[in-house]
């Protein structure tokens, strides 16, 4: 079972998506994600952790920015 994680993760101290991803990877089985900006370079920051999930399923969202 993987461990509690903080509801809010405001990138403050160790309190940061990367921290929380080291350390609810090692207890799960897949891993869905939903983001308008991703860098597939990241998972680089993860190390071997995301190669033993089963799946990977990822859900890019598309938005315009009006400035």
């Amino acid at each position: 079972m993987a461990e509690k994680l903080p509801t809010i993760i405001d990138n403050r101290g160790d309190n940061t998506l990367l921290h929380a991803l080291q350390r609810l990877l090692p207890g799960v089985q897949g891993l869905d994600i939903t983001t308008g900006l991703f860098e597939i370079g990241s998972f680089l920051l993860l190390e071997q952790l995301w190669q033993g999930l089963d799946k990977i399923c990822m859900f890019k969202t598309l938005f315009f920015w009006r400035g």
